[in-house]
């Protein structure tokens, strides 16, 4: 009696479904990891934060990109935008950012000459402060600027080492350089006094930071740990033995309540379009016994 022989070499619908097992499980794996670490605060002097920071024990998937915080000699630091800052106090509960330039810690000379500006879709500015602008390498001050407001500050390779203060954000104009910082307008006085004006620039400014607050706690409430999800780069829910891209983790004997956008198959490996519909069409053109792999993903998620 001849019985019917089934090739032995593997089916492209195979090597998809391998492809999914080694994709799909280790999610749980690593989302109990991030769990872990992302219940960790960073802690570093007198400065301890969460979501949505990031950094030192934290990995970048426990926070906004923007949010990198740093300990250096049991100092927090951050780099905004290019400019370095040293983090004075971070209140978690208004979301708003206390931090000082680390050049100007030292005295206006010389500065980094980086503007003090902030990405509008992380930030947003609090209400009591405004941009005061440092210029360097005049060969002469205004005319019309008090005497006050004058300063001198030696700066390698530049000849001229006058400089002055400028209300707003502004440019050098003729002068070598520039750099506009946030300050608190209860500091500032018609006459300018610059002790006063370097310690204000110690005590530092604040920013308030734009994030799905009402999500993370949702995800706190439901016993988890917020994070970003790296596809969406919105707020999403850790939690342990759970896959991620949840915004709230599950209780006992129920399922997480799940981000409204459902992938389509296929989607979690990155096909294109065309490679898709190649994949697609190839499983309805399968027979029996074959087709059951084409639904195992389906299963499987």
């Amino acid at each position: 009696m001849n019985h019917p022989v089934f090739s032995l070499s593997p089916s492209p619908s195979v090597f998809v479904i391998v492809l999914l097992l080694f994709v799909q499980v280790p999610s749980s794996v690593s989302n109990s990891a991030l769990f872990a670490d992302c219940a960790n605060k960073f802690v570093c002097g007198n400065i301890s934060a969460d979501f949505p920071f990031w950094g030192t024990g934290r990995p970048p998937a426990c926070g906004i990109h923007q949010l990198e915080l740093k300990c250096e000699d049991n100092i927090a630091k951050m780099n905004i935008s290019q400019a370095a800052y040293r983090v004075l106090d971070i209140n978690q509960d208004d979301g708003i950012l206390r931090i000082a330039r680390e050049d100007y810690l030292v005295g206006l000379c010389p500065p980094q000459f980086v503007n003090s500006t902030f990405n509008p879709k992380v930030f947003e500015s609090v209400e009591g402060y405004t941009n005061l602008t440092f210029i360097y390498g005049c060969m002469a001050a205004p005319t019309a600027m008090p005497v006050p407001g004058l300063f001198t500050c030696k700066i390698n390779a530049v000849n001229y080492q006058s400089g002055y203060i400028q209300a707003g954000a502004t440019g050098p104009g003729e002068c070598y350089g520039s750099v506009f910082v946030p300050i608190s307008i209860t500091d500032l006085s018609p006459v300018v006094i610059m002790p006063d004006l370097e310690q204000s620039l110690k005590e530092g400014f604040e920013v308030r930071w734009k994030v799905d607050g009402e999500a993370c706690r949702e995800c706190n409430r439901s016993s988890g740990v917020c994070g970003i999800d790296s596809v969406t780069n919105q707020t999403t829910c850790y939690c342990p033995n759970q896959s991620s891209g949840s915004r709230t983790c599950a209780l006992h004997g129920s399922t997480p309540n799940a981000d409204p956008a459902i992938p389509a198959r296929g989607m979690y490996l990155n096909f294109s379009s065309n490679q898709f519909m190649k994949y697609s069409s190839h499983c309805l053109m399968l027979h029996t016994p074959w087709f059951l792999p084409c639904f195992i993903p389906l299963i499987l998620f």
